[in-house]
């Protein structure tokens, strides 16, 4: 049987459950461009050789043979950075093994160092950090929530932030009892309920209350952006929007005054990023930074012509305008 073999001209990193990276997959073959699309998940079921010198691979899949070399354009990159997937349960030295081996072989992919990365894990690492983000925002004048940091129940909370606090952690959890997985949420708790010693073994992030806030959604790719109010039945939402059923949220584009987008577009350039999600939150006619997310969903919201997956395809083909 011929072996079939192809020049990799996008590098697509990602998951079997990325429903929105199949609309880029796509548009970039409707555009006739050459990708290769690797989920994590399957990894062990391809045969993959890299010369780290020569920066090129070969990646093998039954009688089909990519190639990856001076030829790539750009890397669509869709992995965690931080290992968040915490197992349920213990695992053995083999699958230690397999687990660090295969996340550093990931990380390997960065020898491509002259494609455009959307986004290049270094950066996203950077961008993940929730203090860094909320530092560099106020830089920029974005309005900040007041915001502690902290494991000590006897910290002046009530008196910088007030009774009532957004309770946050200070990276995304993401937590595994057996077969069941947890995942944190923003919370609206009195202090007083986190004030005791059990704070001690693990430090959260308290914010002030913003109330009534209307939640905006920020997606930017190179130099696009759109804007998205995310409200319950037309009403804004206490509290965090992603605890309310789909089904009664309704999303509407929303336009930024000039100046907040120019700081969003500059955030999302002084994190080195090509493509970003921001929170916003509109309270008492102030335009607030909650956070940017640097691997963020935006399949749910390209619909109604707004074109996302078709921009991130045109910049990952380098095409269109540039970054």
């Amino acid at each position: 049987m011929t072996l079939l073999v192809e020049n990799v001209e996008v590098l697509i990193l990602s998951s079997l459950a990325d429903l929105s990276t199949d609309r880029i997959c796509h548009h970039l073959a409707d555009m006739k461009v050459s990708f290769l699309r690797i989920n994590r998940e399957q990894l062990s079921e391809w045969g993959i050789t890299i010369d780290p010198v020569a920066a090129s691979m070969i990646c093998c899949h039954g009688q089909r043979e990519w190639h990856v070399g001076l030829g790539l354009r750009s890397v669509w990159w869709r992995q965690p950075t931080f290992l968040r997937n915490t197992p349920g349960r213990g695992l053995s030295p083999s699958e230690q093994l397999e687990r660090s081996q295969w996340a550093a072989l990931m990380r390997g992919m960065m020898l491509f160092d002259q494609a455009v990365w959307v986004n290049r894990p270094t950066e996203t690492y950077n961008a993940e950090i929730k203090p860094l983000q909320l530092r560099k925002a106020a830089t920029l004048g974005f309005a900040v929530p007041e915001t502690r940091i902290t494991n000590d129940p006897l910290a002046d909370i009530p008196v910088v932030i007030g009774g009532k606090v957004a309770l946050k952690s200070i990276d995304t959890v993401l937590l595994f009892e057996g077969d069941v997985q947890h995942f944190g949420y923003t919370t609206i708790i009195d202090w007083s309920e986190c004030a005791d010693e059990s704070l001690r073994a693990a430090p959260a992030t308290f914010q002030a209350v913003l109330s009534p806030k209307t939640d905006l959604r920020v997606t930017i790719v190179g130099k696009r952006l759109w804007c998205i109010a995310v409200t319950d039945s037309g009403a804004a939402i206490e509290g965090d929007w992603r605890l309310r059923p789909k089904a009664v949220l309704e999303y509407h584009d929303y336009s930024l005054p000039p100046e907040i987008a120019d700081r969003c577009l500059k955030l999302v350039e002084q994190f080195g990023l090509e493509y970003a999600a921001i929170d916003l939150a509109l309270s008492n006619d102030q335009y607030w930074f909650i956070e940017i997310n640097p691997t963020g969903e935006w399949g749910w919201l390209d619909r109604g012509g707004r074109g996302i997956s078709n921009a991130i395809a045109e910049a990952l083909a380098c095409r269109g305008q540039p970054s």
